[in-house]
């Protein structure tokens, strides 16, 4: 069963420190931690009360950001 704390994603490796930003400037919303780099791949950590939020903002960031759940 998935860890519903956990959001497995997918981004292009040069845009892993945008998208970090990113979720940096929503203060406490979201942790990413870089699972591959190499590969873009990451987790971002949620609450239960961000993971709605987060998923929300995903889904808009300005470059393409694949979900893996």
């Amino acid at each position: 069963m998935p860890d519903p704390f956990c959001i497995p994603v997918q981004v292009s490796p040069n845009h892993i420190d945008v998208f970090n930003k990113i979720l940096e400037a929503y203060d406490n919303l979201a942790l990413v931690t870089a699972v591959d780099p190499g590969q873009g791949r990451l987790v971002v950590r949620v609450t239960p009360d961000t993971r709605k939020d987060t998923l929300k903002l995903l889904q808009h960031m300005p470059f393409p950001v694949e979900i893996m759940e």
